[in-house]
């Protein structure tokens, strides 16, 4: 196959899907996305599914957790597609050690204007009267967050991207970049190649591996996450909270009739994973004792899902200096389906514009130049 494009996306995940909408929306249509396997089939479709304000700890995250939630309460209205969002809140619980960073948290959060609040052991259990809250100090509750489908979002943006005429490749596999001069010239694929002067790298755990086609190395650090799903546990009502151990990192929340959990992430070479069993029994260790009624639940099933990371925990946004046309939309760890709304407009301004305005913040700040490292030259194999 031989094609030409504007710009080629890698990755059709939440961050690729949103970036080829938002072009699309802008007028920028000849575009066209490489995707190895189908649309979310990478870490996108395996997260906890939750929207949330209260899972940032940082300004600048607070602040793209609310531009995004507030587009997401649109969403339909913008795109067609309904998200199935369900408000059910998010309760936070510490002990001793972890009850200073969770005060510290409330007061941010209240500071930029998000509803939460300190809650007490006895809020607490009123709250979540299944919990054992024998080893805690006190709690944050948020009303707003809720659960959505990452599913339904990825289609609403791709939907309305290949109405406007984006082309979408699914089950093919991107396997270089050639440069000229120091350009992107295009895109090998294991069926072809697609000219163009323009990729944005939106390859979620495998941007790493991409950044290397061209000699450049992006710090993105890969961590797996188990999640277990129980069967039904009429037990633990289904409108209770998403709740989040701030000591163990553990989470759980309402599925079905049953309850998701998930806990911790552990370091990976390579962007695929099996399921870890071993991690499933800590998870359900740290379920147990927090949530006693669990023991009598049963295992539906287990997944593991990666997050694309950074050292600063931050998305790594824009041009890399030295390729020129080669643009990274990665890095968004496990907050990627949160910001992708804002993760797909921004790097659209940047395209379109040649500067990103919304949220009037410099996305330069975000850009891969801000690690202590050597860019490389890309490699000579890759020239023409």
């Amino acid at each position: 196959m031989q094609a030409t494009a504007d710009v080629v996306i890698i990755g059709a995940g939440v961050i690729g899907c949103s970036t080829a909408y938002h072009l699309a929306r802008m007028g920028i249509t000849d575009v066209v996305i490489v995707e190895m396997d189908q649309v979310g089939s990478g870490s996108s479709s395996k997260s906890a599914s939750m929207l949330s304000l209260q899972a940032r700890h940082d300004e600048l995250g607070i602040r793209m957790a609310q531009y995004c939630y507030a587009r997401y309460m649109q969403f339909e209205e913008e795109l067609g597609t309904p998200i199935d969002f369900r408000r059910i809140g998010w309760l936070s619980v510490a002990g001793e050690e972890s009850a200073p960073s969770l005060l510290h948290q409330v007061k941010l959060l209240q500071s930029l204007g998000v509803r939460a609040e300190v809650l007490t052991v006895e809020e607490i259990r009123r709250r979540y009267p299944e919990i054992n809250a024998e080893d805690l100090a006190l709690g944050s509750w948020g009303p707003d967050d809720g659960i959505f489908d990452p599913h339904m979002i990825m289609w609403g943006f791709i939907k309305r991207a290949t109405e406007r005429g984006v082309r979408l490749y699914q089950g093919m596999r991107a396997t270089g970049i050639r440069l000229r001069k120091g350009r992107v010239e295009g895109v090998e694929i294991d069926k072809g190649f697609i000219s163009t002067r323009m990729v944005v790298n939106a390859g979620g755990p495998w941007a790493g591996e991409i950044g290397r086609w061209v000699g450049v190395e992006i710090p993105i650090l890969n961590r797996a996450r188990t999640v277990v799903v129980t069967g039904p546990l009429p037990e633990i009502p289904s409108d209770r909270p998403f709740l989040y151990d701030e000591t163990a990192e553990w989470y759980c929340r309402p599925e079905g009739a049953g309850v998701l959990m998930g806990m911790g992430t552990v370091p990976i070479q390579e962007p695929t994973v099996q399921t870890d069993h071993e991690m499933v029994g800590e998870i359900v260790d740290v379920a147990v004792h927090r949530l006693p009624a669990l023991e009598r639940a049963k295992l539906l099933t287990a997944w593991t899902g990666i997050r694309p990371l950074t050292p600063d925990d931050l998305p790594i946004l824009g041009p890399v200096p030295s390729v020129e046309g080669f643009i990274l939309n990665c890095g968004w760890g496990g907050t990627g389906i949160i910001h992708s709304p804002l993760a797909g407009q921004w790097i659209a301004e940047l395209i379109h514009d040649g500067c990103a305005s919304t949220l009037s913040i410099d996305i330069a700040s975000l850009g891969i130049e801000r690690f202590d490292h050597e860019q490389s030259m890309a490699h000579p194999a890759q020239q023409t």
